[in-house]
């Protein structure tokens, strides 16, 4: 059942052919062709396996250093402990004082830098000058302290405003919205303390003692000096119409802007979104790839890595999670961290290398293109046979990249591989909401019913909660097509209303006399009823139908969420916690026996009066796995920013061998439990964690791995823009 239509052609005297999937991009303006064999491959789990490796091929270039990133910073320590505390700026430099040539190319919009600074200390006008967060004054270090004076004030107006509400009288239903709507605001306030990490007014996003601060604009005013040799940091954004550039093998090149890429959203590719939606795509787009190639013109040194982390100090974590910052070795206001990157060699590197020379040339100016060449040029010798490794596998570099003729091949790589499933599909990213997906997987589960197939698909996700109040519409919409919509209750509950007021308002005009204003409104309402399948059965159980005593149950927990996954199809979603009194690592590496044990003691004692506190996992992934034979990984998200206007680069691999690694480390890091070779099985493992870590919250009980139900009672439902 694949995606791609193909023909076989047999010779007469032969008779017979072996068919297999097609895992590969084709259609979609691919840069790079599929490298059927060569590749090898090293899975790395948070940042401290990628990190260190990152620093290990660092240390071992002795020709070059590329490095692509969205975000970058030169205070970060790539490895923690032990007497070495070098940073990356500083590791950076030390080469390049040896004689290896660096380049480090690093998105930079003046305007998103106000929401976080991806390129930490080098400010507005770079060189470590003055910006929001990043400019000559000393600023303000993480302050725990204030954090949790500022924690109690909301405990106390949370227990204020839950005794207000109990105080009211049950038929004012307005204020007891108004005062439920409170006590979500106030969590949301709570949440936001122990989430990823702590804001601070001195970097935009990354908190720095002030010494660490000084350090980092020192860094940018040497990097950008006539006393750096061998070194170039340059930052790159997209142009507003075209930006001309040129390349030996092309001659001048043109690469599309802002408004491009906005003509091509509506031309093609996303007819039905609204004008705002356009707008967040196009208008402020990000460079969004991480990619690193060391010694390219060696092809027996040449080794790179293509990364779902930034080079950010928040990035680093390791795979215990712990819930207390000094006890994971993170830097002091950063919560637990969950990333995945890949270390490569072979083939590919000759496609990571072409990725970053028409980024770097697009970045060079015409002047210094015309003196001393391309750097596409000056490594045009290198040819991608000469990197083939021994036992190594086949392989293809996929992008998203409007500005180079709109490629979008890890668009067409997502959808070819759900169409490919046969058992399961695994995916941990950190947005879910892209639903056209979602519908490529159930056409997928429905034609292999039609066909005969007695086993239903599965579907494992690992996601986070939406990370806004706002823009929680295509997270939801995602769910919903999956049958999971119950599992954010607060926005279920407001799309609910919104359609009840719908129908209240269709019966309300049809009461009324006759008129083309009624009728026009009248017209405008069965318009949007089509568009939320609302018939009139629909509509007398929207009627009848009380969202928010649903949802206080929901909210209490008191029921279970009714979940509907389309035939053929078995769906989890989770996300991952850290748990206090070290049961994030420690009870999820229990075995049977000691699982077993816990559960007769409170079989006997009854249930475990919790004090337990959790932190959520921030969930930073990019990782498709589909039936233990192939694997995708990179810088794209699921939404529609990385599918269609970002920059972004993955890896493809039908790999057996290493998507097997993936799900044997992953699975038994997140759910306590050794992975079989029966996915029903394992399905039934997860589901049976999710359902008891999503009780054990409930009551403030220790957890059982780090695994557990996706529940979000604090995101409504809002318009979402990417």
């Amino acid at each position: 059942m694949t995606y791609l239509e193909q023909n076989l052609c047999l010779m007469p005297e032969e008779r017979s052919a072996t068919a297999t999937l097609d895992w590969f991009a084709h259609r979609n303006n691919p840069l790079s062709p599929p490298r059927p064999a060569g590749n090898i491959v090293e899975p790395l789990i948070c940042g401290e396996e990628a990190f260190g490796k990152f620093q290990a091929c660092i240390e071992r270039a002795s020709k070059s250093i590329d490095i692509i990133s969205w975000g970058f910073d030169p205070g970060l320590r790539l490895k923690r402990g032990g007497s070495s505390q070098e940073t990356l700026g500083e590791l950076l430099k030390r080469k390049s004082e040896q004689g290896v040539e660096v380049r480090v190319l690093i998105w930079n919009n003046s305007f998103a830098q106000l929401g976080e600074n991806s390129v930490i200390g080098e400010g507005w006008s770079g060189r470590g000058g003055t910006g929001l967060g990043s400019g000559v004054t000393a600023g303000q270090p993480a302050d725990v302290g204030a954090r949790e004076e500022k924690r109690q004030k909301l405990l106390e107006k949370q227990r204020q405003e839950r005794s207000r509400l109990e105080r009211l009288s049950s038929d004012d239903e307005n204020a007891q919205r108004a005062s439920r709507d409170e006590l979500i605001a106030i969590q949301q306030e709570l949440d936001s303390l122990d989430g990823t990490y702590l804001k601070g007014s001195d970097s935009g996003g990354t908190v720095q003692q002030p010494e660490d601060q000084a350090k980092t604009r020192d860094w940018y005013r040497w990097a950008y000096s006539s006393a750096a040799k061998n070194i170039e940091f340059r930052t790159r954004d997209y142009p507003w119409l075209l930006d001309l550039s040129y390349s030996d093998e092309d001659g001048l090149r043109a690469h599309w802007g802002r408004l491009v890429i906005l003509s091509k959203l509506i031309a093609r590719e996303l007819p039905d979104s609204s004008w705002l939606h356009y707008a967040a795509l196009s208008f402020f787009p990000s460079h969004h790839q991480k990619t690193l190639v060391v010694d390219y013109l060696d092809a027996e040194r040449a080794e790179g890595m293509v990364m779902g982390h930034n080079l950010q100090r928040n990035y680093w974590d390791t795979t215990a999670h712990a819930y207390d910052d000094a006890a994971g070795r993170r830097d002091p206001g950063f919560g637990p961290w969950q990333d995945l990157s890949l270390h490569v060699r072979g083939p590919v590197l000759f496609d990571l290398n072409h990725n970053f020379c028409n980024a770097w040339d697009n970045a060079t100016s015409w002047i210094r293109r015309l003196f001393s060449g391309t750097l596409a040029d000056q490594r045009a010798a290198v040819r991608w046979l000469e990197l083939i490794r021994n036992d190594g596998e086949a392989a293809q570099i996929c992008r998203t990249q409007a500005q180079e003729g709109g490629e979008t091949t890890i668009l067409e790589i997502y959808e070819k591989a759900l169409g490919n499933v046969h058992q399961y599909a695994y995916i941990e990213n950190q947005y879910f909401r892209y639903s056209p997906l979602a519908e490529r997987l159930k056409s997928t589960a429905a034609q292999r019913k039609a066909a005969g197939a007695c086993n239903d698909l599965h579907l494992f996700v690992v996601t986070n909660t939406p990370d806004s109040k706002n823009f929680s519409s295509k997270t939801y919409e995602m769910l919903d097509s999956l049958g999971q919509a119950e599992l954010m209750p607060l926005a279920h509950r407001d799309y609910l209303y919104d359609q009840r007021q719908l129908v209240y308002r269709e019966r309300e005009l049809a009461s009324r006399p006759a008129s083309a204003e009624r009728d026009r409104e009248l017209a405008n309402i069965d318009k949007q009823k089509r568009q939320y399948n609302i018939d009139e059965a629909r509509a007398d159980e929207l009627i009848a139908l009380d969202p928010n005593a649903h949802y206080n149950k929901a909210a209490a927990r008191e029921l279970e969420p009714e979940m509907l996954p389309p035939e053929g199809l078995k769906v989890i979603v989770a996300t991952l916690v850290s748990c206090d009194g070290g049961t994030s690592a420690a009870r999820g590496a229990k075995n049977q026996a000691e699982r077993q044990t816990d559960q007769q003691i409170g079989e006997v004692l009854g249930p475990e009066q919790g004090t337990a506190k959790y932190k959520p996992i921030y969930v930073h992934s990019k990782l498709l796995l589909v039936d233990d034979l192939f694997f995708t990984l990179g810088s794209a998200n699921i939404n529609t920013r990385s599918l269609h206007s970002d920059s972004e680069l993955n890896i493809a691999m039908p790999s057996p061998r290493t998507t097997r690694l993936w799900r044997d480390r992953l699975w038994k890091m997140h759910s306590g439990f050794p992975t079989t070779d029966h996915i029903d099985e394992d399905f039934a493992k997860w589901e049976s964690v999710v359902s008891k870590n999503w009780e054990n919250q409930k009551k403030s009980r220790p957890l059982n791995g780090i695994l557990t139900r996706f529940w979000d009672l604090v995101t409504p439902y809002a318009i979402a823009l990417d």
